[in-house]
């Protein structure tokens, strides 16, 4: 049938990492990354991404 694998689906996985060290300096980044976005952004930003947000939610309710 047209819709039926012959052949087996390969799956591959990332890596895990290994090193702990690693992992504690990737969530330290990225930490430090949304620390900068936090206080890098004005306020008026932060203000329209609400409004936006808040126009969403009132479409979503209006539609169910």
């Amino acid at each position: 049938m047209p819709w039926q694998r012959e052949d087996e689906v390969r799956v591959q996985c990332y890596p895990s990492g290994g090193s702990l060290l690693l992992r504690i300096a990737g969530y330290v980044l990225i930490a430090a990354g949304v620390l900068v976005i936090l206080l890098c952004v004005p306020g008026w930003a932060w203000l329209a991404l609400v409004g936006a947000a808040l126009i969403l939610l009132g479409l979503l309710l209006v539609r169910k």
